[in-house]
């Protein structure tokens, strides 16, 4: 079974590097098939992170829905449309199923080999000799395409009298053959979930999939699992630190490259310290980290800071879910969203386009209110777009500029400042 590390959906860079840096010490300490993934785009400051420590970047996946491809049964076999009819059936009945795909010389699905539809050529002529391809055979009723979602033909295929399905793929090929008793099976993936532990902040289809472990330092708000699962949890400024500290715990030394990668969660989500939701504990690992990186914190925020800026680099639309983090509270659905610019300069010669992708991404999502925070981290400031519900807006501790962007000084934390503001005027 594999066994995903991923964070959350427009994923930043300390969900990225603790997903890598977690992955790396589940399979340190025995765990089989654990890959690291990224939910969606990588950052271009997670590329530069992974560029810069020279390591493959993680893999990024859109969604980890549970395809037809991925229960194909491997041991169900394929007949060959020009092999004999007479060794056709012999090598049905050694493979003691009850019907078999037949598939053409170029790969193409032909139709299924099936005793009962022989019957009636039996009766009339017993020519055993002619190929397979040639004879009556069965055209399954639900024939299934390899990345079709399992959640989506499930109830038909359980409902189908048959107990074979055929897969192919977009080109009709044959692919595979899926059994009915898969359909009741567990999922073939697993989850472990870092720096967060709501489903709604997760990769899509998360929630079809069982999770067995959670390392986060945000408000707990996951619900109830089957089994028991590992979950550590702490008031800490970043992932990373957490993840350091099971290094530590499980008497396991980083890497210099991997002790890099956490290095570049923990300056980049504590703002190189600067942020409220800093702790003594982010420090300490970070001086133990640099130890066996021979980096710095300083370097390493200084080359994230020098990657392009997102509003140069990204479109609007890119630019507001880029970071983008989806809450349910009071009834109510909204997104705040953040970014990092060196400069809000930047920032005002963007609003206008970016208020507009803001005012879009909340039509299309059906939202309440979204918000988007543009932290300058060299400064200490950060400034508020605002769409939606007017009532929030107002009830919100912040001074509204003549350009209608909310002032936020000091403000630097979407996690320990702008969200619990944003849930007392809820409230």
């Amino acid at each position: 079974m594999t066994t995903y590390v991923c964070g959350h959906r427009n994923p930043d860079v300390d969900s990225v590097t603790s997903a890598y840096a977690l992955a790396d010490l589940r399979r340190r300490t025995g765990m089989k098939d654990v890959e690291p993934i990224c939910a969606g785009r990588l950052p271009p400051r997670a590329k530069w992170v992974f560029d810069h420590f020279r390591l493959k970047p993680v893999r990024a996946l859109r969604d980890v829905y549970v395809r037809v491809r991925d229960i194909v049964d491997p041991s169900v076999p394929t007949i060959d449309a020009g092999l004999p009819l007479v060794d056709a059936l012999r090598a049905l009945e050694a493979s003691g199923e009850s019907s078999l795909p037949v598939k053409a010389a170029d790969g193409r699905f032909v139709g299924m080999l099936s005793p009962a539809k022989l019957l009636s050529m039996f009766i009339e002529r017993a020519d055993l000799s002619i190929p397979v391809g040639k004879a009556p055979l069965h055209h399954c009723s639900q024939v299934l395409a390899a990345g079709d979602r399992v959640h989506d033909v499930r109830s038909a295929a359980i409902r189908n009298s048959h107990n074979h399905f055929p897969v192919v793929d977009d080109r009709g090929m044959l692919v595979g053959t899926v059994l009915k008793r898969a359909f009741a099976e567990p999922p073939p993936v697993r989850m472990i979930l870092v720096d967060h532990n709501e489903t709604e902040q997760g990769i899509p289809g998360l929630e079809e999939l069982p999770v067995v472990e959670v390392v986060d330092h945000h408000r707990i708000a996951f619900a109830a699992t089957k089994d028991p699962i590992k979950y550590t949890s702490d008031v800490v400024g970043s992932t990373c630190t957490l993840v350091a500290r099971m290094f530590r715990g499980a008497g396991e030394r980083p890497t210099k490259e991997v002790a890099g990668v956490l290095i570049a969660g923990i300056v980049s989500d504590t703002l190189l310290f600067q942020s409220p939701t800093t702790t003594d504990e982010d420090r300490a690992m970070c001086a133990w980290l640099e130890k066996l990186c021979g980096e710095s914190a300083a370097s390493v925020m200084e080359g994230l800071m020098s990657v392009a800026s997102p509003l140069t680099s990204m479109s609007a639309e890119q630019a507001v879910a880029s970071d983008a983090k989806l809450y349910c509270e009071g009834g109510r659905k909204f997104v705040l969203a953040q970014i990092e610019e060196s400069h809000l300069a930047v920032f005002h010669r963007h609003m206008q386009e970016l208020s507009a992708a803001l005012d879009k991404a909340r039509r299309d999502g059906a939202l309440d209110f979204a918000a988007l925070m543009v932290t300058d981290p060299v400064r200490g400031n950060s400034e508020l777009l605002f769409s939606g519900d007017e009532a929030v807006r107002r009830a919100l501790p912040y001074r509204r500029a003549e350009s209608g962007v909310l002032l936020m000084p000091g403000v630097l934390s979407r996690k320990k400042q702008l969200l619990p503001e944003v849930l007392a005027a809820l409230a």
